[in-house]
């Protein structure tokens, strides 16, 4: 992942200095602090690329068609559901890759919340497939 660019600002430029000024000296452990070394800083946004989503795409398709016969977890719109292992392997995909992706903007809403007195986490599979595709025509679009 690449370093994301820090922009910082000195709060005397900012037009609530005051107010932010005032707020911070009410706390004790502020209160000797030097007022003109306050500084306001933020990283600028990053969305996450993911690598290799066609060919997961295809694992996923293929795996669910290997293992259509066997039991599985569904849920209330009769969605298979998979754990993150199962996950992991129906895309050909390392679990440390996994959960990268997992925590992106894309496959955040994927997680299945009907099941939850196992402490295991569930992901819908249709889920999964429709956001990696809707990446898919992002990324195509912008390029």
């Amino acid at each position: 992942m690449p370093r994301r660019r820090k922009i910082e600002i000195k709060a005397s430029e900012l037009e609530c200095y005051d107010k932010l000024v005032a707020e911070l000296s009410k706390r004790e452990e502020f209160a000797n602090f030097d007022a003109e070394s306050l500084r306001v800083w933020a990283y600028e946004s990053y969305e996450q690329e993911l690598k290799g989503v066609e060919k997961s795409l295809r694992r996923l398709d293929h795996w669910l068609a290997a293992h259509h016969n066997e039991l599985f977890i569904t849920n209330m719109q009769g969605e298979r559901l998979l754990c993150k292992q199962d996950l992991a392997k129906a895309l050909c995909i390392t679990r440390p890759t996994l959960d990268r992706w997992l925590k992106s903007k894309w496959l955040k809403d994927c997680r299945d919340h009907s099941r939850t007195e196992d402490n295991i986490y569930y992901y819908s599979a249709v889920a999964i497939k429709s956001a990696l595709e809707e990446y898919l025509l992002k990324s195509d679009n912008s390029k």
